[in-house]
């Protein structure tokens, strides 16, 4: 669930909405050009250091210097060092434009191309007139410029290097600087442009499957801009996997203020066009991650899922993602075995009891479902207050008090006995502090709350008393160190106060209590928790369709086998083949099944060849000779033993058999089918359409309105955002145990 203000969500449900908005962008970036890009010798000054030019981020720190209208005192400056290295200050050149024309030469390194447009980030002492010459003789002058951030849709042909030349600065006496270059042109659309748009996302909440994310979206196309036949047309360098924004609005009530929400970053996968329309389609990272992961080793020591996820998503060639630190404290002995990259994250998110997704910034992520033991504690508390009850989610007992605005009549609060002793409810937290009539404390009350381990949490929800407080702070720690604080004031505070807000990894959270709503208060907390937490209820008047039910088959059993493997007691011959090489050839051969002490031969013979390099599943090998041969790699095979963890949930129906490799440990795969099993107990999924709610995600859990079960746990599988110049939608959601 994504973050949103009070007015957002108060208008959100009323029977008339507000005005709804989209906005995407995408850059034509020639991505081969962007990665291979090289800039020439020259006149540089010596700090200059453009390692970072045509990269994904920018370090924009400058150093300051003597220029016209140039060092600034806020601070926001460095001074140069005496000596040492210089951070990524980006290209700067080593005289004044004043002194001498400074020109800068590009080389693409790859055969020529054509592509549309350059933005150049200059910061804010820009040049006014420059220009750009491709190597194929093309010249194009740029006069008067007064923008930092340039950028410009000409076409540039048949280019394998360009030259800028610089003549003239906004303020003359400086020299040029540029923070990053972008082969292309960053488009942007707005309601007037889009005609309709579909963003569907799905998640297994127990990994049954990969995650996927789908947009599609129509532009108009009445000035031909998008035809493939218009030489100008953007859809010429449109290139696969090139990178979508898409944001939502929502125009608050009684106000000109849209307030925006990210729904995603994806990469453009097809699209196609005619005189009116041009239809746009996105998908998720998961689906270019078809390349096959080969590289699985058994460990007798075992070894981390934190490090099989590192070297999977590395050997992927990605480096944006987050893996849940619980990871680091799991171990499997069982090699990965020969899948997709995309399935090899797949099964060890499942067998970590973990959801794998795409996070709407486009990143991978690998996140526990499950809670880990967390404890609550207090220095101070009152006579009749159990700190540790805040953690499970009974209903709490309350007792009276002369505090003000606190008793009420409705017979919901108990009188406290004249002697405690045993004879206490079940209560949860009570402050032992009461504030002032400033309703500030003297002393404020801390409730600290440590994890065995640290995790990372979208939400937390507090469930307080007959009053509230009026200000807190949260502050998350790792090993001591402040990870995040947060404060929450009076506007987002409710009986049932739930903070969407990311908690990045840490092991203990204090929660600072600063303020009471009224004087002479005592802060009151029945219920605590975390995880992907939402005060969200799915009403009657939300959905435009009547739920549909489906009751799903009963199951009798989950069967989690756990696997063994033990060495074979026969060499086998693994591959065996004619080849035809030549010295300093080197071929990967791949096997079926796991196999270890691999040696290879050339008609029987060990010379002329070695292994480089193997795994279970492969052995990368060189030759020393030339000619043609008979190749055999031969080796001993795995056998595997299987135990198996059973978890019983009926007398009758079907029995889940669920096969996960990397299942090596009794106890995980016990603890697997008990989660399993949770998931399975309900077997009830809806399906319905709905007036569309771009703060939704999926794998959310949320309330759904039901006639005969109150508050209603329901957790969001599959959730489809539709964009017509307003929202509606389609949702699948699966009822949780006990919910």
């Amino acid at each position: 669930m994504q973050k949103v203000s009070k007015a957002y969500k108060e208008s959100m449900k009323s029977s008339l909405r507000e005005r709804a908005y989209i906005m995407v962008s995408f850059g034509l970036i020639n991505q081969e050009a962007q990665s291979k890009a090289k800039i020439e010798d020259g006149d540089f000054s010596f700090y200059s250091n453009a390692d970072n030019i045509f990269g994904e981020t920018t370090n924009n720190a400058v150093y300051a210097t003597l220029e016209e209208n140039f060092t600034k005192v806020d601070g926001s400056m460095l001074f140069l060092p005496r000596s040492g290295s210089y951070i990524n200050t980006g290209l700067i050149s080593e005289k004044l434009l004043t002194q001498a024309v400074f020109e800068l030469t590009i080389n693409l390194n790859i055969e020529a191309t054509d592509f549309k447009g350059i933005t150049i980030d200059f910061g804010e002492n820009y040049p006014v007139d420059f220009d750009i010459i491709s190597d194929s003789g093309q010249k194009i002058e740029f006069r008067d410029n007064d923008k930092s951030v340039f950028s410009t849709e000409e076409v540039l042909e048949n280019t394998t290097q360009i030259r800028i030349i610089f003549y003239k600065m906004k303020n003359p006496q400086s020299r040029v600087r540029i923070y990053s270059i972008r082969f292309g042109y960053g488009l942007v659309y707005y309601n007037s442009d889009v005609m309709s748009s579909s963003l569907e996302s799905y998640i297994s909440p127990i990994g049954a499957d990969v995650p996927q994310i789908d947009f599609t979206i129509q532009l108009k196309n009445y000035d031909h801009y998008f035809n493939v036949d218009n030489p100008e047309s953007a859809i010429n360098f449109l290139e696969t996997g090139q990178e979508m924004e898409i944001y939502y609005g929502y125009q608050l009530p009684e106000t000109n203020e849209i307030e925006w929400i990210r729904g995603n970053r994806l990469l453009c996968s097809e699209w196609e066009s005619d005189d009116y329309t041009a239809t746009i389609r996105c998908q998720d990272i998961f689906r270019n991650m078809d390349s096959e992961y080969y590289k699985g080793t058994y460990n007798n020591a075992g070894v981390s899922y934190y490090r099989l996820a590192e070297d999977v998503l590395k050997d992927a060639g990605l480096s944006d993602y987050y893996i849940d630190p619980q990871l680091k404290k799991l171990y499997t002995q069982n090699p990965i075995p020969r899948v997709k990259h995309k399935e090899a994250l797949q099964i060890i998110a499942n067998a970590c009891r973990c959801v794998l997704s795409q996070t709407r910034y486009g990143t991978i992520q690998i996140k526990s479902s499950f809670v880990p033991e967390a404890f609550a504690s207090t220095e101070t508390e009152a006579d009749y207050s159990h700190i540790e009850n805040i953690m499970n989610s009974s209903a709490k007992d309350e007792y009276a008090s002369l505090a003000v605005n606190y008793t009420t009549v409705d017979g919901s609060l108990f009188f406290l006995p004249r002697e405690l002793g045993n004879k206490i409810l079940n209560t949860g937290y009570i402050s032992e502090e009461i504030s002032n009539d400033q309703c500030v404390f003297e002393n404020n009350p801390i409730i600290t709350i440590k994890q065995e381990v640290a995790c990372m949490y979208y939400g937390v929800k507090f469930n307080f008393g007959q009053q509230l407080p009026a200000a807190f702070t949260i502050s998350t720690y790792n090993n001591g160190e402040l990870v995040t604080e947060y404060e929450v004031n009076d506007s987002e505070i409710e009986r049932v106060t739930v903070i969407n807000k990311e908690f990045y990894d840490f092991d203990t959270m204090k929660i600072e209590f600063t303020k009471t709503l009224y004087p002479y208060n005592r802060i009151v907390l029945n219920n605590f928790s975390f995880g992907d937490i939402t005060n969200f209820t799915m009403s009657r008047n939300d959905m435009t369709s009547s739920p549909k039910a489906i009751k799903q088959e009963l199951i009798k059993e989950v069967i989690v086998p756990c696997y063994s493997y033990q060495k074979g007691t026969e060499e086998e011959s693994l591959v065996s083949e004619e080849v035809n090489v030549t010295s300093g050839d080197s071929i990967t051969f791949y096997f079926g099944e796991a196999s270890y002490d691999i040696r290879v031969t050339l008609d029987e013979s060990t010379n002329g060849v070695t292994i480089q390099e193997y795994g279970n599943y492969y052995a990368k090998v060189v030759f020393s000779v030339t000619g043609a041969y008979r190749l055999e790699i031969l080796g001993y095979r795995y056998k595997i033993v299987e135990r198996y963890a059973i978890k019983i949930l009926n007398n009758r129906g079907k029995t889940i058999r669920w096969e996960n490799p990397l299942m090596s440990n009794i106890e995980m795969a016990t603890d697997l089918a008990e989660w399993l099993g949770d998931y399975y107990a309900s077997g009830i999924e809806y399906e319905y359409e709905t007036r569309g709610n771009p703060e939704l995600d999926t794998n959310d859990i949320i309330y759904q309105e039901n006639d005969f079960y109150k508050d209603m746990k329901v957790t969001v599988c599959r959730h489809t955002l539709n964009f017509n110049q307003s929202f509606s939608g389609k949702i699948t959601t699966r009822r949780m145990l006990g919910g």
